[in-house]
């Protein structure tokens, strides 16, 4: 018996799909809220204090409705500069727009026979603009809605260059007046590594209207140059 179960879970093996790798294909793609098949995301920004301190550090990942990270992942763009702060609001009606820069941070798009392929490679700059919309609630001037545009650029380890946006995202919740649920990505402290449980501080929010550009000709044509002089040596 146990042979034939052995002898079983092989056969089960070799019949079962195994998800295979694909170079990333150029080309542009966008979310399942725009017509597209790229998910739709979560993000989380850890911050080293309750409601300040720097570095401030990016999390944002895929999620499919009950997993994260299953498509896409964009991890620990750093901002080590305080964001601009624009304050648009009379007699504390109005928006105030927060730009935040962050520079590095590793991506990958994960195997799954993706239109768009897969791979990992590095993040240049990260912008996100955050608009936030005020009313006068009790007489004061109270946040009540936010909403997120950015945009990040990176390379592939193989050369091809990745251009990520997106155009609509909301915020969700900030600590300290709530607890990030475990259904948005891990605080990512300055190391890059699970922030420790006792610092626990940053917002959270949804990634939508996702705009997914990929070109390998620029790898195809410094490969084709390299070989030109090659020939001249």
């Amino acid at each position: 018996m146990k042979r034939l179960l052995t002898a079983a879970a092989l056969s089960l093996l070799v019949i079962l799909p195994v998800l295979a790798q694909a170079a990333p294909v150029t080309g542009i793609y966008t979310s399942t809220d725009m017509g597209g098949t790229i998910l739709t995301g979560r993000a989380s920004t850890w911050r080293p204090a309750v409601n300040s301190g720097l570095p401030h550090v990016a999390h944002i990942q895929s999620w499919n409705g009950t997993s994260l990270g299953t498509q896409w992942d964009i991890s620990c763009p750093i901002e080590n500069s305080a964001f601009l702060v624009q304050d648009n609001r009379t007699a504390g009606v109005g928006t105030i727009v927060y730009t935040s820069t962050f520079t590095g941070g590793t991506f990958t798009l994960y195997p799954g026979a993706w239109a768009w392929g897969d791979g990992t490679g590095t993040l240049n700059t990260t912008t996100l603009i955050t608009t936030v919309q005020y009313y006068m609630i009790g007489g004061v001037s109270t946040p009540v809605a936010s909403v997120v545009n950015g945009n990040t650029s990176g390379l592939f380890s193989n050369g091809c260059l990745l251009t990520f946006a997106i155009a609509n995202g909301s915020g969700v919740g900030e600590t300290p007046y709530a607890v990030k649920p475990a259904t948005y990505p891990t605080f990512l402290d300055g190391t890059c590594a699970p922030a420790s449980p006792s610092l626990q501080y940053g917002t959270w929010g949804n990634v939508m209207t996702i705009t997914l550009g990929i070109d390998c000709t620029v790898a195809d044509e410094e490969t084709t140059w390299g070989g030109i002089k090659s020939m001249y040596r």
